[in-house]
């Protein structure tokens, strides 16, 4: 049932609901873990808008070991407090970051000793250096990186990537394959197309899918670089600024692409870049573009894998963070859907120890299109997401499910919003994230916007977050803002360890302690892994989970 929010909400109203909320959805009478929730309302100050966003935002912490100091769960309320207001505040109190001028350098770097840059590459460059001179540095002072140092990345020595063994990178992308043959396969090797492997059955008359320099110039002219020029952060206008190509999908009005388009995006190791810089990570910039005119469909599956792990495994298996020969992947997507166009998409990423992996993804949903995503992060030492999807017609459907794996020193981030500005939209969120041990973190922050126009809108966000060890931490943001009046709308968060009944069932049906808490950690993962709809993939994500897993005390 729908219904109608109050054009005003009084302060003891908020406090009021926000303390049903979480005595009544969270359960948590049992938990001993830390939090802090803020319930705030964003007063509108232009005439005539006179409702309040609402957030929440939660830390979680795992409890100490028993010979520590411990604390029973709290929950403490600010009514009114405005965030926005608060945490420009913040920001305004801190010293300003350096300027992201130095990105600039890093860029030319990167593409030196190139070729000549193709004329598609020329306007998106320019456009990118543009852009970082006017930039700050990331920093954990800003509030969009508060709780993700990205100092491995700012700080490390950048450089081009050593030119991987393409032979090598050939038959690793071969073992990938998918249970139903992809239409194409295309080959990504640092960021460059390497090669376009053909499905069984050829291509729909129309449908490209291949480099820039070979795809329809107004396609590019309409779409290339628009999205992240408008909407990126730092990250992505590096991208802009050293892209050594760029991958279009392009499928004309009305066609259907039965089977997926699978792009196998592959980073060589550091360990020195050349002899001329024995020390410098590798940084790859791959960008693809995706454009589905009017009524078309088309399914897209990204995986990032290393070439090699250093132990010589095969690509496509998570390791543990902190190990040698680092690389770093900042990649950008940018999706256009026309009206009644359907993506199906998904992230797979499975980097090898010690990589720093940040993706931006920019997708505009025309009237009555369909966008899905299913995103699985578990490699690397820091990953980040950077998520955003603006509406430009009514009746769209968005639905949005990611898992996260954080373990052995790893950090995982999500920061996505979601702008909805036309009627009858319906949109869907599920977040999952596991916390392994002590040492790594989780971060979310979800951003659902319900403007004005957004009447008769469907939408939900849930967050829910397993902490397996002491000290393990995950910071979750999930934040409705609603400005419309006649909307369904719901949003919460959970965080907590393994239930005790659960475990006691197993246990009670022969099931040693040790087996039943894997159990419970992998069916936790799989409501999301499942899916991706393809049970290749999905094993190769069970077996990195798997591996992943190894070692860490509490499972």
């Amino acid at each position: 049932m729908r219904r109608n929010l109050p054009s005003r909400a009084h302060e003891a109203g908020v406090n009021s609901r926000c303390m049903t909320f979480l005595s009544h959805s969270w359960h948590l009478q049992r938990s001993v873990m830390s939090m802090r929730v803020l319930s705030s309302g964003a007063h509108q100050h232009a005439a005539g808008s006179g409702t309040r966003p609402r957030g929440v935002f939660l830390e979680g912490r795992a409890p100490v070991p028993a010979t520590q100091s411990s604390r029973h769960s709290r929950f403490r309320c600010w009514p009114g407090v405005c965030q926005a207001s608060a945490a420009a505040a913040a920001e305004s109190t801190l010293p300003k970051s350096p300027p992201a001028t130095f990105m600039v350098d890093v860029a030319r770097r990167t593409v030196e000793g190139a070729d000549t840059v193709p004329a598609e590459l020329q306007g998106l460059r320019r456009a990118g250096e543009a852009a970082l001179s006017t930039m700050r540095l990331p920093t954990s002072k800003q509030e969009e990186f508060r709780f993700t140092d990205v100092s491995r990345i700012t700080g490390a020595q950048l450089a081009a990537p050593p030119g991987g063994d393409a032979a090598a990178a050939l038959r690793a992308a071969a073992d990938l394959t998918l249970t139903r043959p992809a239409a194409v396969t295309a080959v990504v090797l640092d960021g460059a197309l390497l090669r376009l492997v053909p499905g069984p059955e050829a291509l729909p008359p129309g449908v490209f899918v291949g480099a820039s320099h070979d795809a329809p110039a107004d396609v590019l002219a309409f779409s290339l670089g628009m999205q992240s020029g408008q909407r990126g952060g730092a990250f992505a206008a590096l991208n802009a600024a050293s892209a050594a190509g760029v991958l279009v999908v392009h499928v004309p009005a009305g066609v259907t692409l039965a089977a997926p388009v699978h792009v196998v995006h592959l980073s060589s190791p550091g360990g020195g870049v050349g002899d001329r810089d024995p020390g410098a990570v590798p940084m790859s910039s791959p960008r693809t573009l995706v454009v589905l005119e009017e009524g078309a469909a088309a399914g897209l599956v990204e995986e990032f894998v290393p070439l090699a792990s250093p132990s010589g495994g095969a690509a496509g298996t998570a390791s543990p963070a902190g190990a040698a020969a680092p690389y770093y992947v900042n990649a950008v997507l940018e999706v256009e859907l026309d009206d009644r166009a359907a993506l199906s998409h998904a992230y797979v990423a499975t980097d090898v120890a010690g990589a720093s992996h940040t993706k931006a993804t920019f997708v505009h949903q025309g009237a009555e299109s369909s966008y899905s995503l299913t995103e699985a992060r578990l490699g690397g030492a820091l990953t980040r997401h950077d998520l955003s999807i603006v509406q430009l017609g009514a009746a769209t459907q968005t639905r949005l499910a990611s898992f996260l794996l954080a373990s052995q020193a790893q950090l995982h981030d999500l920061h996505s919003k979601l702008t909805l500005d036309h009627p009858a939209g319906q949109a869907d969120q599920l977040h999952k994230c596991i916390v392994a041990d002590g040492r790594s973190r989780g971060v979310f922050d979800g951003n659902v916007r319900v403007n004005r126009g957004a009447q008769q809108t469907d939408a939900a966000q849930i967050s829910r977050n397993l902490l397996l060890a002491p000290r393990a931490t995950v910071n979750v943001k999930p934040n409705l803002q609603i400005v419309a009046d006649d909307v369904k709308c719901t949003h919460g968060a959970a965080i907590s360890d393994l239930e005790e009944d659960q475990l006691f069932y197993l246990s009670s049906r022969g099931i040693d302690a040790t087996a039943a808490r894997r159990i419970l950690v992998d069916s936790f993962g799989r409501e999301v892994v499942q899916r991706l709809g393809d049970a290749a993939l999905q094993g190769r994500i069970d077996a990195a989970v798997k591996k992943a897993l190894q070692g860490v005390q509490a499972v």
